[in-house]
């Protein structure tokens, strides 16, 4: 019984310990105290653990780990494991088990930064996946719920003004004034001054100089057929799967043969849209050689093949200057070819470049990225300029929160800390440089801007100073960005280009 009450003990300080760090006091019986040893002598030992002190006979020590000996150790691993995604999440696990929380976060954030579909890393990060993507626990209450910090606590953005007139939310969810709560009868709140919100669709009226231009009302567009997306034959394995040729690319895929074929023509007609939007940054003989897609019949194949995590749809590789991706759905709504439309995008900015893709900011390949993501296909046409639901909602909870990103932040975000809402800036960025403006002349000054920096990647790297300087310094900038978040204010859903 005293070994069960020994072992119990050392348990529950084993587990209990969550915040700082210190030394381990291992008995005889393997019992383990994690704490801060606070008194030794030749006779006993005493560690401070969460759940108050304990005093353990020096007969019954089997050894100490001190704590500097541990985060010495963890140092040493680091330094070994730092090229490594998986041997710093495994790193992290043991530092984690030792008790060296940020020592174990440290091994997690390596392991993300090194394979950002890292699951378990994201996992013991406490990071949370929505739509094919990972956000931080922050991140996923501002950007996916919609919430924003208020004194400590994550509310909904229409609560904050309730509550900064000091009322109280009943149980029931009835908002009443603290005197109210004891009074008899029903609580009859003061009548609060209604906010003008736009319901998501409905064009509001923008300031002057700053609206969207709006022209004729689009032509209503038809469902996209997708359901032969859900269809995951393969007809060989993918080491023996048939090469399709097209005109502009040369696909290789164990899918069906019809869709093979059918992936060819939407290719194709995507490449031809390229070509518009980047015309004068193509160089001379870009058509001789056709770009490379590979496409696997399955999510799973296309896993194990490539050994990517499960929230990955595809990828461009700038070495072999291929796109890889796998038919079917993806994420909530997308499928393959929001995939392909993605990454076809960055392989074709690759060929505008000359192969110089990491000299141009990664918020205008993002942000050009999720435009020809989001664009509409029939079959026979890409339509580009529509706007994606997902990411301008986020900019307008951000808006109204005034938590979005600071464009001179934007610029200089590195492409490792990339997250979903920086994306979603970087498409909205990019979407007011093509779309803003009444005038023809407004807007052919704001793309002149973008294809000037553009043009600038071909010859070396376009720094966030280079972005600054091009428009006409830091002022100017923070003049477009109150510009930019007018014009996104005033942006309708529904907004079509043509």
């Amino acid at each position: 019984m005293q070994r069960l009450v020994w072992l119990l003990i050392g348990t529950l300080c084993l587990v209990g310990l969550t915040q700082a760090r210190a030394d381990v006091v291992v008995t005889n019986d393997g019992a383990k105290y994690r704490g801060k040893i606070v008194k030794e002598t030749s006779r006993a030992v005493t560690i401070k653990t969460r759940v108050g002190e304990v005093k353990i006979s020096r007969d019954n020590i089997s050894h100490i780990v001190r704590e500097a000996e541990l985060k010495a150790d963890f140092k040493k691993r680091f330094e070994t494991a730092k090229r490594d995604a998986d041997k710093s999440y495994k790193l992290g696990k043991w530092a984690k088990r030792e008790g060296l929380e940020a020592e174990a976060r440290q091994a997690f954030e390596r392991a993300v930064e090194l394979d950002g579909y890292h699951e378990k890393a994201r996992e013991a990060l406490k990071h949370r996946q929505h739509q094919g993507r990972w956000y931080t626990p922050e991140a996923y209450r501002k950007d996916v719920l919609g919430l924003i910090l208020y004194k400590g606590k994550w509310i909904k953005p229409e609560d904050k003004e309730k509550l900064d007139q000091g009322f109280i939310r009943t149980k029931e969810g009835k908002w009443i004034l603290p005197e109210a709560r004891d009074a008899p009868g029903p609580a009859r709140p003061r009548p609060a001054r209604p906010r003008a919100t736009p319901r998501p669709g409905t064009p509001t009226k923008p300031k002057p100089g700053v609206k969207p231009n709006l022209g004729k009302k689009a032509p209503p567009r038809k469902a996209e057929d997708t359901s032969w997306y859900r269809d995951n034959t393969a007809v060989s394995s993918f080491a023996d799967a048939a090469k399709t040729e097209s005109r502009f690319y040369t696909i290789r895929t164990n899918v069906k043969p019809e869709y093979a074929k059918r992936y060819g023509g939407m290719m194709d007609r995507y490449y031809v849209r390229f070509q518009k939007v980047f015309k004068e940054f193509l160089p001379r003989g870009a058509n001789q050689r056709k770009s490379e897609i590979w496409i696997y019949a399955s999510r799973d194949e296309f896993r194990r093949a490539e050994r990517v995590g499960a929230t990955t749809g595809g990828f461009y590789n700038t070495g072999t200057k291929r796109v890889t991706a796998f038919h079917g759905p993806f994420g909530n709504t997308g499928t393959t070819r929001e995939v392909l439309a993605h990454e076809g995008t960055h392989q074709f900015q690759d060929l505008c470049l000359g192969g110089r893709f990491g000299n141009a900011p990664i918020w205008i390949l993002e942000g050009l990225a999720v435009l020809f993501e989001s664009a509409y296909y029939d079959g026979k046409e890409v339509v580009i300029g529509l706007v994606p639901r997902d990411r301008l909602q986020s900019l307008k909870r951000g808006l109204a929160s005034g938590s979005l990103i600071p464009l001179t932040q934007l610029i200089r975000t590195p492409q490792q800390s990339f997250t979903a809402y920086h994306y979603a800036h970087a498409w909205g960025l990019i979407y007011m440089i093509l779309y803003y403006g009444e005038s023809k002349t407004v807007r052919q000054r704001c793309q002149k801007w973008f294809s000037d920096l553009f043009s600038a990647a071909k010859t070396g790297r376009v720094t966030a100073e280079t972005v600054e300087e091009r428009i006409g310094g830091r002022e100017k900038f923070l003049e477009l960005e109150q510009r930019w978040k007018d014009w996104i204010r005033d942006l309708p859903y529904d907004y079509d280009p043509r």
